[in-house]
């Protein structure tokens, strides 16, 4: 069975690279969403055993990125979520996976910071490729 990907960003470009680069390991990618209310009701109903997050989400009502996250983590704890931010700060990043996320990514990034999630989601999901991007690091 496909490990299935969510690609949550509010930037199409960002989501076709992601695609491309989840496709390419062996992810079968569910959905896109690019607002916060999207991924919650797509998040809901498949249910993807990935989702890549942009942090930067905003939404109705003051929801924001963050809060999806943390209502993703309490509602599907096993669920991996790799944090797309364009902070640059390694606390931010700590903080993020001290919540649980499985890995962070700043933007913009390139295949060395691509390659780097794709091991780390390697080591939760062993039936996935490695990709040439994985294994050379760019």
């Amino acid at each position: 069975m496909a490990v299935r990907a969510l690609i949550a960003h509010s930037s199409g470009t960002t989501r076709d690279i992601m695609r491309s680069h989840f496709e390419c390991g062996g992810c079968q990618v569910v959905a896109e969403t690019e607002t916060v209310a999207q991924t919650i009701d797509i998040f809901r109903t498949t249910r993807p055993d990935v989702i890549a997050l942009d942090i930067g989400l905003r939404g109705a009502k003051g929801i924001d990125g963050l809060q999806l996250f943390r209502t993703i983590r309490r509602e599907s704890p096993a669920a991996s979520i790799v944090i797309v931010t364009a902070s640059q700060s390694p606390d931010d990043h700590r903080i993020y996976r001290r919540e649980g996320a499985l890995e962070c990514i700043a933007e913009p990034f390139g295949n060395f910071g691509l390659a780097r999630v794709w091991r780390r989601l390697l080591d939760v999901y062993p039936e996935l490729r490695r990709t040439d991007r994985a294994a050379s690091g760019h």
